[in-house]
């Protein structure tokens, strides 16, 4: 099951907005929703994704409530919607 790189932004963005009230999600959460029964082999293209859509400045990359960036995240990591205060 492909899915489009503009289908992952859509769907990373479309989480972190939803999920604003709670303000973080997991990439795999996004990856699970797009990919079901293989996600796990599709971790690593989400969390690519997400890093184009934080050098965009539409998702911020968090691990332990600090910012990071995708390289240094390893495990763990956080994605959430840029706000007025970032």
């Amino acid at each position: 099951m492909k899915k489009s790189k503009n289908e992952i932004k859509n769907r990373i963005l479309a989480f972190s907005k939803k999920h604003r009230s709670q303000e973080q999600i997991s990439p795999t959460e996004v990856t699970k929703n797009l990919f079901t029964d293989v996600w796990r082999d599709h971790v690593d293209g989400v969390r690519k994704v997400a890093g184009e859509l934080q050098n965009a400045r539409l998702v911020k990359i968090t691990k332990g409530g600090k910012k990071i960036a995708l390289d240094d995240s390893g495990n763990s990591l956080r994605l959430s919607s840029f706000t007025n205060d970032d």
